[in-house]
């Protein structure tokens, strides 16, 4: 399991800046660090407000497939 919460702590956000990062409430930014289950697009768009790069690795009988799934950006 990810946790998020960890890696925002680890940037240094709290979840008010964050939130305003994404352009959403405090409440919503809580609710996504909670689920268990969530679509790529929202994590990409979380990792991205905390301006991290994250790469999706799938190995594939020997085969490494890498996806950059955020573009980082200063904060």
């Amino acid at each position: 399991m990810i946790e998020l919460s960890e890696i925002r702590r680890t940037v240094g956000l709290t979840q008010v800046e964050l939130a305003i990062n994404l352009g959403v409430g405090q409440a919503q930014v809580s609710k996504i660090e909670r689920q268990t289950d969530m679509l790529l697009s929202t994590l990409s768009a979380y990792l991205t407000a905390l301006g991290v790069q994250a790469r999706l690795v799938v190995l594939v009988d020997g085969t490494t497939i890498t996806q950059e799934i955020t573009e980082a950006r200063q904060r």
